[in-house]
């Protein structure tokens, strides 16, 4: 009974992924492959981009992602400012982040790291979907032999 009512959220989780606006327009399936970010600090908003919005400080990143979870990171990960607005994200080079650390007092590790969740947490949801589908599918196949041994024994 538990482990029915465990497959039943992990298909509702995924429907209800599915049935987002974004969902319709690339089909039920969603997927994203490309630049992320992943903010640390916020930046005063007299720190604005080219189009005049304000930027956040972080980390820049290239990920591929099924259903909104993070499931690959690849690239190089580098401190970065990003354009929540336009979502554009520029690179910082040294002496830019050393700039950032002097002004502002931060504390920021020599190579960026990322969080838990764009490392290991997409691979945990991922590992335990595909858990929660193969223990169904045993599951079904012992219930059919079941049944087939219990029609074989009546005749």
């Amino acid at each position: 009974m538990i482990m029915k009512k465990f497959f039943l959220f992990c298909a509702l989780l995924i429907a209800s992924a599915a049935m987002t606006q974004q969902a319709a327009a690339r089909g039920t399936i969603l997927y994203g492959n490309g630049p992320e970010f992943q903010q640390m600090y916020d930046l005063p908003d007299s720190l604005t981009s080219e189009a005049g919005n304000p930027l956040e400080f972080g980390v820049g990143f290239e990920q591929f992602s099924l259903f909104y979870v993070p499931i690959w990171n690849y690239g190089d990960t580098e401190y970065a400012v990003y354009d929540a607005e336009t979502r554009t994200i520029y690179s910082l080079d040294e002496e830019d982040v050393e700039a950032f650390k002097q002004e502002y007092g931060w504390e920021l590790p020599e190579k960026p790291g990322l969080s838990f969740w764009n490392r290991i947490g997409g691979k945990l949801i991922l590992l335990v979907v595909l858990a929660a589908v193969v223990a169904g599918w045993l599951m079904k196949n012992r219930e059919s032999g079941e049944d087939a041994a219990a029609t074989a024994d009546a005749k």
